[in-house]
């Protein structure tokens, strides 16, 4: 098993050891990016290395910032919208047109996910709406319809 120990410089010192040279490194592009003390640096020793190695810009290792996912990409809303035309039936609940008049049918948040995040996997905050009416809606409007 490899070994790689970083020494943390900064105000303070200090030093952890990582199992691989990638969680060592993505831990002190980490720390290099969060510090506030532009003296900061960071050393690595281990056997990978011929002389410990030196480490002063996190703009210098080959990591960037986790990507967001969009919720509506997801297993969970594909979940949550399965449940929801069980739970309120395959019909509009404004105009109550379905597939068999041949409407497409949306899943649309009653309060709208970009102003109540937290809502965004509540059964009790969706509704089945026509293509029509919830692009009439959009997210302006917080209307429950069922």
């Amino acid at each position: 098993m490899i070994v790689i120990t970083v020494t943390f410089h900064a105000k303070n010192r200090r030093t952890r050891s990582y199992k691989s040279e990638k969680g060592a490194l993505k831990a002190v592009w980490k720390w290099l990016k969060e510090s506030d003390d532009e003296y900061a640096y960071a050393v690595l020793i281990g056997p990978i290395y011929q002389e410990p190695r030196l480490i002063r810009n996190w703009q210098e290792l080959p990591f960037s910032d986790p990507v967001e996912v969009d919720f509506l990409q997801t297993p969970e809303w594909r979940k949550l919208k399965q449940e929801a035309f069980e739970l309120y039936g395959n019909y509009c609940a404004c105009c109550g047109k379905g597939p068999k008049d041949g409407v497409v049918l949306h899943v649309d948040h009653i309060k709208p996910r970009s102003l109540y995040p937290e809502l965004r996997s509540d059964i009790n905050n969706l509704q089945i709406l026509c293509e029509e009416h919830n692009t009439n809606k959009s997210n302006t409007s917080e209307k429950k319809w069922r």
